[in-house]
């Protein structure tokens, strides 16, 4: 599992879709709302892949959901 930080659009994204499988989340929120979610490490190289120059992992979720 790895651990990213995302934002509260991104985090609200993906507990509305009920297609996404497992995932965790830290209870506390970071300065600007951010949400700390444990994802399969597969899944994270994916959302890299699919990123391009200075978006972020809540830019490539967003666009995906």
């Amino acid at each position: 599992m790895v651990c990213i930080a995302v934002s509260p659009a991104a985090f609200n994204a993906i507990t509305a879709t009920p297609s996404v499988r497992s995932f965790s989340f830290e209870a506390e929120r970071g300065g600007q709302g951010e949400r700390l979610i444990w994802l399969d490490a597969s899944v994270v190289e994916r959302l890299r892949a699919m990123h391009g120059p200075g978006e972020s992992y809540s830019d490539v979720i967003l666009r995906l959901v």
